[in-house]
């Protein structure tokens, strides 16, 4: 297959990035490196590898999964089908964290998933920073273990296989709390893009109107906050009122801070002085 046909082929299917991506896999599964290939767009690749790999993402397959690895703030994590692919948006979260957390402090990450918030947060702050990453799935907590190791992060973090309704790890405090949960409504499922009826469903929705697990983390987490800590909660770009007033049902201040497109994409929960 050249390059134009793996293009064709893959915005045919309606992929809109079909060039790039088509770049990519050639990159990826012939060592080709990009510019080369479109220097030589008229050169024919017949790896069954590849070919395999353009088939599946035709069918709408994530990119990201057949790849096996994705980039998230500037660090490389395994993925695959038991996390939710990691998302530019949730950057927004990470770089507030950043900026809350103080040397020495404590860091919690619920519905961790790949684990990618809590290891792009220890990479970004001093060595003295520590992490508890909570996640529901077997799975999805083994893949988080192997992202914590590849990226030497084993002594400052650990995954903790849990529900976090359960109120976990028990009695420990932390400066800083942070989750990416469930938030899309059972009705906004049958919207979506194709690519996410490949992801994990329990990391998309809570199967209701997409705030049950705001409510469970701001009620039960609250407690677990050192003395000026933050709980900072990813949502939809919709959500940001509903999130603040069950902040203020229990007796948290809530700001809301914005991602790169402009949209309300994180709270940032607190007791007011």
């Amino acid at each position: 297959m050249t390059l134009s046909e793996i293009t064709k082929k893959l915005a045919d299917a309606g992929i809109e990035s079909a060039r790039h991506e088509a770049l990519v896999l050639i990159e990826a599964f012939e060592h080709v490196p990009r510019s080369r290939a479109i220097a030589d767009f008229e050169a024919d690749y017949t790896s069954e590898a590849l070919i395999s790999a353009v088939e599946r993402r035709a069918t709408r397959y994530p990119l990201q999964y057949i790849l096996g690895e994705w980039e998230f703030c500037g660090l490389t994590f395994h993925v695959d089908e038991n996390c939710l692919i990691p998302r530019p948006d949730t950057e927004i979260l990470v770089e507030a964290a950043v900026r809350a957390m103080s040397k020495g402090g404590r860091l919690l990450d619920l519905c961790t998933g790949s684990g990618c918030v809590a290891c792009a947060v220890l990479s970004m702050t001093d060595g003295s920073v520590t992490a508890a990453a909570v996640e529901l799935m077997h799975g999805t907590a083994e893949l988080a273990r192997r992202n914590v190791e590849r990226l030497g992060l084993a002594e400052r973090c650990r995954v903790i296989e849990a529900d976090l309704r359960d109120d976990v790890p028990e009695g420990e405090t932390f400066d800083v709390i942070t989750a990416n949960p469930p938030y899309i409504s059972t009705e906004e499922m049958l919207t979506l893009e194709a690519e996410l009826a490949f992801e994990p469903r329990v990391a998309l929705t809570d199967e209701g109107d997409g705030l049950s697990l705001y409510e469970d983390i701001i009620r039960i987490y609250k407690d677990r906050l050192k003395p000026g800590g933050v709980i900072l909660l990813e949502h939809g770009y919709t959500q940001a009122e509903a999130v603040r007033e069950i902040a203020l049902r229990y007796g948290m201040v809530c700001e809301t801070l914005r991602d790169l497109a402009g949209n309300a994409r994180v709270a940032m929960c607190a007791f007011g002085e």
